[in-house]
């Protein structure tokens, strides 16, 4: 089946639909109206074999929202122009919507040659030529035809059957994207959606969602080319019977769910046409995008070269990502006044004096290379870095592509914990971080290192995922020292001097012989003879090396003993059901001073839960072994 889109374009009554249906032999107007009116108002579709599929819009340029909805997914155009009329003021902005939305190959087709002279349409070639100098299309071919007799049809035919196929540009690589282009409901089936598949697979009973909206659904038919399939690919014209509770609408876009996301606002790239009024700040324009149509309001950052970049305010959101590629026109009257490369989607908004930064940040996103633009974003945008899930819903990647074919071959790029970090960011970072350390030994001399956690309530700003990936970075370049749970530099001694070495050791001892009926530091000065102050400096080492487990003000004990009884306290629950202050002191063999504050711990952690007098399994309790 092929994964090629066939086009159309040109001014109304010069053939199209004609053509269309003797390449075909399917007719594309499918409207009363069409039919009656004998003109194309609403895109119609066709299958050439199973070569492509092709779309014929509409010429009227009161159609062009529907125009632009065709012509948005198609990777060959056909630009039609009649032989007995030549290049009329459509074929012209056709041509120019075209090269706008990059599509990259095509040819022309000379219509109505029946009805003309030779020499005549020589001159309209030459004029064809005149018009297409500097596009996609200036060293196309011209084909002679004739629909109504079928001249020409069969050399056109055998050129797009030979030539098509290398035409294919769509990749499965992407997440599922369908901008929806007809809605309508089959009695006995439901809800029927067509599209083109810009990128991505589709599966039957896949589950699905329609955006903007979120709308949850369900695939339960896929059919291209009036067949069934069990899946189609990127490139494929699909019809999708779903399930789903609410009806789409056209201009919606079918996608996995939470795989992209709608906005409000997108950075853009402006290409003005040359016959146009400029396009000025705070103007009101109608953008057409996928095959959707929305008011917007143009915000003018700054120039580059021959382009504009600025935002895109609009009244609805849509789904865009970047590189995908939209029309501008005037609101009133409806004019073509350009077309826009989408270099963000959902940008932050920055105060009027910084707006030639942001329009030097957006120029750095305007490369074709998706690889290269991923790590510019992160450079610029995730100071903190981003989770793959985020990046993907911003460029239309999957998880599985980041992690196989961009992070792995990108040195300024790191991957941590289902988080993307760009060099400079974790570079700055860790300068901050070992900054934070040294502070941290200079306040607390006696330290010999320094949990996660207290780095963490230190950086408050950082997320776990970039701290740890920060310190993993430290320690690769021997800058830190991790080593029993402890952060230190690399410079610092994990080493107390003899004399504190030694009270510690001291007083753990006599922690542990205490066992649930501790000594206060109070306590612990009487009976090791040093100083009140000594001994809580002693106690802050014990606590910080994971030796000590305080309650309270001035309540320790010793670590091992803590845990023991921490796990008395499970097996009687799992034994009885219940425990209760006074039993608890029993069989620690202590008083309800130490009893009463440590049950209140296990509730606070959720061990425990209290219930009258009891003590019951808490939320936390099945875990906490």
């Amino acid at each position: 089946m092929g994964r090629v889109i066939v086009g159309t374009a040109g001014h109304i009554d010069h053939g199209k639909s004609s053509l269309v249906r003797a390449l075909t032999g399917t007719d594309p107007d499918r409207l009363p109206e069409e039919k009656r009116r004998q003109i194309t108002i609403d895109l119609g579709y066709a299958f050439l074999e199973d070569v492509a599929a092709i779309i014929d819009v509409p010429g009227h340029e009161k159609f062009i929202h529907n125009m632009v909805a065709g012509a948005a997914t198609v990777d060959f155009a056909l630009l039609v122009i009649a032989a007995d009329d030549g290049v009329m003021p459509q074929t012209r902005e056709h041509l120019h919507i075209l090269r706008l939305l990059g599509i990259p190959s095509g040819a022309i087709v000379l219509t109505k040659c029946g009805v003309t002279e030779s020499s005549w349409r020589e001159l309209v070639k030459e004029q064809i030529r005149e018009v297409t100098l500097g596009t996609f299309l200036v060293d196309a071919p011209i084909f002679e035809v004739d629909s109504l007799s079928g001249a020409g049809i069969p050399s056109l035919r055998e050129y797009l059957v030979k030539t098509l196929p290398t035409a294919a540009r769509r990749s499965d690589r992407g997440v599922l994207r369908i901008p929806i282009d007809r809605v309508f409901t089959i009695h006995g089936h439901g809800t029927v959606v067509t599209g083109t598949l810009l990128s991505g697979t589709v599966e039957k009973e896949q589950r699905v969602e329609f955006q903007p909206g979120a709308v949850p659904a369900r695939v339960k038919q896929l059919q291209s080319n009036a067949r069934e399939h069990t899946v189609l690919r990127a490139g494929m014209r699909a019809a999708l019977n779903v399930n789903c509770d609410e009806i789409p609408v056209r201009g919606q876009t079918l996608t996995q769910p939470h795989a992209l996301r709608a906005s409000r606002r997108l950075a853009i790239r402006f290409e003005q046409i040359a016959e146009a009024p400029p396009l000025k700040d705070r103007q009101r324009v109608r953008v057409l995008i996928g095959t959707q149509e929305v008011m917007a309001r143009f915000r003018l950052l700054g120039s580059r070269d021959e382009f504009l970049y600025g935002l895109l305010l609009l009244d609805e959101p849509v789904v865009a990502i970047w590189n995908d590629r939209c029309i501008i026109r005037r609101y009133s009257p409806m004019d073509t006044l350009g077309g826009a490369l989408v270099l963000e989607s959902d940008p932050p908004l920055r105060p009027a004096r910084q707006r030639a930064q942001a329009a030097d940040i957006l120029s750095r996103f305007a490369v074709t290379d998706l690889a290269s633009v991923l790590t510019v974003w992160l450079e610029y945008r995730a100071p903190y870095g981003l989770t793959l899930r985020a990046l993907g819903q911003n460029f239309g990647v999957s998880d599985d592509w980041l992690t196989t074919h961009f992070l792995k071959g990108d040195n300024a790029v790191s991957f941590h914990a289902g988080f993307a970090f760009h060099a400079s960011s974790l570079r700055r970072w860790c300068d901050t971080i070992l900054k934070q350390i040294a502070e941290l030994h200079a306040r607390q001399k006696d330290a010999t290192g320094f949990t996660s956690a207290q780095l963490a309530a230190s950086l408050r700003a950082l997320p776990e995922p970039l701290l740890s990936h920060a310190l993993a970075e430290l320690q690769r370049q021997k800058r830190i020292i991790i080593q029993d749970g402890l952060v230190r530099l690399q410079t610092a001694s994990n080493t107390l001097d003899e004399n504190t070495a030694k009270l510690l050791e001291s007083i753990l001892q006599q922690l542990q012989t205490d066992g649930f009926a501790p000594s206060n530091s109070g306590m612990l000065s009487e009976r090791l003879g040093r100083s009140k102050s000594d001994i809580e400096r002693a106690l802050v080492i014990a606590m910080r090396t994971d030796r000590a487990m305080r309650l309270g003000t001035d309540m320790f004990f010793e670590k091992s003993v803590f845990a023991n009884a921490v796990q008395l306290v499970r097996d009687l629950l799992l034994r009885q059901g219940t425990v209760q202050v006074s039993e608890l002191s029993k069989v620690l063999t202590s008083s309800r001073k130490y009893v009463v504050p440590f049950l209140e711990y296990l509730d606070m952690i959720g061990i425990t839960e209290r219930r009258g007098n009891d003590r019951v399994p808490g939320r936390n309790f099945e875990n906490s072994q």
